[in-house]
C-alpha cells in the first residue's frame, strides 16, 4: 500500500502545480469619463442658447462605442446637441473610429427657453455595454437683446423738426432679433412717417427688422423727426426678439437753441485787492466790482463785525442788469438749450439790491442783461477767516 499512496500524492501535487502555473484571470475595466467642470460647479448659460461642457473619455477593456445625454433624467432631443462643434444625428451619439480609444471633446447643449436649473447627465458606453456617467448643473437665464447706444445721451440742442439719428449696436440674447418699437414721452409714435431704420421708412410701429439684422447689427441709425415744440423729450427704443424677449433703451433729447457759452468763474470778495469783486458772465472772468463788463458783484464786508465773520456772502446785479433767484431744484448739468434758461428766468424771484440771505452752495440764479440770459449755479463757497480772499466758484451757461 505504501508505493500506491506515494504515487497518488505525487500525482495530486503535480496537478496543483500545473493549475498554479496557468494564465491569470482577465480583469474587466470600465471606461472613464471626466470633465474640466468640477462636480460642484454650475454652468451658466443664456436660455435657448448653447451651454458648453468639456469632457474626456478613455476606454477600459473594450473600445468606446458612444455617449448618451440626459436632461433631468430624460433623454435630450438630438437636435439640441453639438459634439465637437458638429450637429449630431442621434442620441446616443455613435463615436467615430478615431474616438473609440479615447477622446477629448466639447459637448454643447441648447438650453430650453426658461429661467431654470437643469441636471445634465452624460453617459459613456463601451462595446461591452459597460457605462460610466457624470452629471453637472446648468443654470439657464432668459436674456433679451443687448443694446449699445453709440451717440450722445442726452441729445443736446436739436433744432425743432430735425430728422435726428439715434445710433445703436444691438446683439441677440436668447433668440434672433425681430422688431423695434419707438415711444415719445412714453407714448407709441403713431405717425410712422417720422420714423426710419437704417434709412428705410417704418410701415408700422413696432416695425419688423430686416432679416439680415436678425443676428444683430453695429452702429445703425433709428431716425426720428423731432417735434417742433421746444423742450425736453424722452425716446424709448424697444428691441424685441422672436421669443418675445425685449430690452428698452431711453434717450433724452433737448429741442431748442444751442447754448453759446459754458464755463466756470470766480467771484471774489469785493473788499479784497483792487480789481476784484465783479464777475463778467460773458467770459467767466473775474473783474472789479465797478467794472462795466461785470454783470454781478460781491457785496463785500460788514466792517462792524470781526474779520473772521465780516464777509457778507451776498451778491447783487450791476447797473441795469436784472437778477432772479430760482428755488426749483435743478442742476446746471441738465441745462442744454437757451429756452430752458428763459423758462427758469420766468420761474425765478426778482432780487432787488443784494440777495436777502447769504449765498450758499447749489443756489441757482438767472441773470438778464439786454436780451441775454445767464444761468448760474454756486458750486463752492470759500470763507477766509484771516483776510478778504473769500470767494464764490460759479458755473455759467448762456
Amino acid at each position: 500500500m505504501k508505493p500506491l499512496f506515494s504515487f497518488s500524492a505525487i500525482t495530486i501535487l503535480f496537478t496543483l502545480f500545473l493549475t498554479a502555473c496557468g494564465e491569470d484571470p482577465i480583469v474587466q475595466m470600465d471606461p472613464t469619463l471626466t470633465s474640466t467642470t468640477a462636480a460642484n460647479d454650475t454652468i451658466k448659460a443664456v436660455a435657448n442658447q448653447f451651454a458648453s461642457i468639456n469632457i474626456t473619455g478613455i476606454k477600459g477593456s473594450a473600445e468606446l462605442n458612444g455617449i448618451e445625454i440626459y436632461e433631468n433624467d430624460v433623454k435630450v432631443s438630438f437636435d439640441r446637441i453639438r459634439f465637437k462643434g458638429t450637429a449630431v444625428a442621434a442620441n446616443p451619439i455613435l463615436l467615430l473610429t478615431n474616438d473609440r480609444q479615447g477622446f477629448t471633446a466639447e459637448v454643447r447643449l441648447r438650453t430650453l427657453y426658461a429661467d431654470a436649473v437643469s441636471k445634465i447627465t452624460i453617459s459613456l458606453i463601451d462595446n461591452d455595454g459597460n457605462a460610466v456617467s457624470i452629471s453637472r448643473l446648468i443654470k439657464a437665464t432668459k436674456q433679451g437683446p443687448g443694446i449699445g447706444y453709440v451717440a450722445a445721451n442726452p441729445v443736446n440742442a436739436v433744432a425743432p423738426g430735425t430728422d435726428h439719428s439715434f445710433k445703436f449696436s444691438v446683439t441677440t440674447g436668447s433668440a434672433p432679433l425681430s422688431k423695434i418699437l419707438v415711444k415719445e414721452n412714453g407714448v407709441i409714435i403713431t405717425d410712422v412717417s417720422r420714423l426710419k431704420f437704417d434709412g428705410s421708412p417704418f410701415f408700422s410701429n413696432p416695425e419688423f427688422l430686416p432679416s439680415d439684422k436678425a443676428d444683430g447689427f453695429v452702429s445703425k441709425a433709428v431716425s426720428v423727426v423731432l417735434p417742433t415744440t421746444i423742450g425736453k423729450w424722452q425716446y424709448t427704443f424697444t428691441f424685441t426678439d422672436t421669443l418675445g424677449g425685449a430690452t428698452d433703451y431711453v434717450v433724452e433729447a433737448y429741442v431748442g437753441t444751442k447754448l453759446d457759452f459754458v464755463a466756470t468763474g470766480v467771484l471774489l470778495n469785493a473788499a479784497g485787492p483792487q480789481g476784484t469783486g465783479g464777475l463778467d458772465l460773458d467770459m467767466g472772468t473775474s473783474t472789479g466790482s465797478d467794472d462795466a463788463e461785470a454783470e454781478i458783484k460781491d457785496e463785500g464786508i460788514d466792517a462792524t463785525l470781526p474779520v473772521a465773520t465780516n464777509w457778507k456772502q451776498k451778491i447783487s446785479a450791476t447797473g441795469s442788469v436784472e437778477l432772479r433767484r430760482v428755488i426749483q431744484v435743478i442742476d446746471i448739468a441738465d441745462i442744454y438749450v437757451k429756452e430752458q434758461i428763459l423758462n427758469y428766468w420766468n420761474l425765478g424771484s426778482p432780487v432787488t439790491g443784494p440777495t436777502p440771505n447769504k449765498v450758499l452752495v447749489n443756489d441757482i440764479f438767472v441773470v438778464k442783461k439786454d436780451d441775454r440770459y445767464y444761468f448760474l449755479q454756486i458750486d463752492k463757497v470759500t470763507v477766509s477767516p484771516t483776510d478778504n480772499t473769500d470767494r464764490f466758484e460759479v458755473s455759467i451757461k448762456w
